[in-house]
């Protein structure tokens, strides 16, 4: 028989084993708590980081810059400039290129088009002035006209985070050779408003008129007997010329564009006629406007000479 004491000292005892593994339980959760909270902050933190270096409306550059490994670059203690394309922009170039963003965040230069777009030191608004602006990239510089890089527009102007000056710009700038051209669509490039009809016309124009000229002196035959004679050769020529127009507007190789009123644009064009006879002067007289005129006159010339040797009837030369 248990006595009352045996009893009260069972109890407590039973109490304080109790107690003690409530104790044990609270101090294991408050444990696992904790670590559960360090793991949110520790997972958190390079969120947070990232959007402290580059601010609002720049994640496609914060992805960039951490996919290129550029980060320990950009926050050290050495003060940059950066001309920071918005999200806007690399959706631009997205559709332009026909690139999904992690397909431009995997090109392979994409070191050196971010390095493209740092400067070094500090250059506020203020500071920039008309002419060459040297780069990260070392290998090219960017071009400052007015308040444009490049062509770029600075939307949003000297913002200061940690060691860099940050000019936002509504453009990706591409170095040399470092991304695709522009990806235009047949429809573009065939459209009765595009470039390539009166082009291709044109240059086709000049050849046909140039050949027919040659040959009606050396043959005495008109132009009109020179196509019948040799329709199948015309023919070929017409259809290897009208390729040769075409085939590299439908490319995308790198930084190359087919249309004759922007390649003047391009950087990579301008790299490529460098110490060429082709230069800055020389593409001021034989430039796209030069040859649109020259083939308009060439398909007026055709058809005038057409129309004089018919109503003649035998060959003008």
């Amino acid at each position: 028989e248990i006595t009352s004491d045996a009893s009260r000292d069972i109890r407590q005892m039973t109490m304080a084993c109790t107690a003690s593994r409530v104790s044990t339980f609270a101090k294991a959760s408050t444990r696992a708590r904790g670590a559960t909270l360090r793991r949110q902050v520790s997972t958190a933190a390079p969120v947070t980081a990232k959007a402290a270096l580059l601010g609002d409306d720049l994640s496609i550059l914060s992805a960039a810059v951490e996919k290129a490994e550029l980060t320990g670059a950009l926050t050290g203690d050495k003060p940059l400039t950066v001309f920071a394309p918005t999200d806007a922009a690399f959706a631009q170039v997205c559709e332009d290129l026909q690139l999904s963003k992690e397909e431009v965040l995997g090109l392979e230069s994409l070191a050196d088009i971010l390095t493209y777009h740092v400067v070094d030191g500090t250059v506020t608004s203020a500071d920039l002035r008309d002419g060459e602006v040297p780069t990260l990239n070392e290998r090219f510089a960017l071009d400052v006209v007015g308040t444009t890089v490049n062509g770029a527009n600075i939307v949003k102007a000297d913002e200061t985070i940690g060691n860099l000056t940050v000019h936002r710009v509504d453009q990706v700038m591409f170095p040399p050779w470092s991304a695709p051209a522009k990806v235009l669509t047949p429809q573009q490039v065939l459209a009765f408003e595009g470039w390539a009809p009166e082009v291709i016309n044109g240059r086709l124009a000049m050849l046909g008129f140039l050949t027919a000229v040659v040959q009606e002196i050396a043959t005495g035959q008109s132009f009109t007997e020179q196509l019948g004679a040799n329709f199948g050769t015309f023919a070929a020529q017409v259809q290897l010329w009208a390729f040769a127009s075409l085939a590299p507007a439908f490319s995308s190789n790198e930084g190359y564009t087919a249309n004759p009123f922007t390649m003047d644009d391009s950087r990579t064009w301008r790299e490529v006629f460098k110490g060429g006879p082709w230069g800055p002067e020389a593409r001021k007289i034989f430039n796209a406007q030069t040859e649109q005129l020259n083939g308009r006159a060439a398909m007026v010339g055709i058809v005038s000479l057409i129309a004089v040797e018919a109503f003649t009837g035998h060959a003008l030369f």
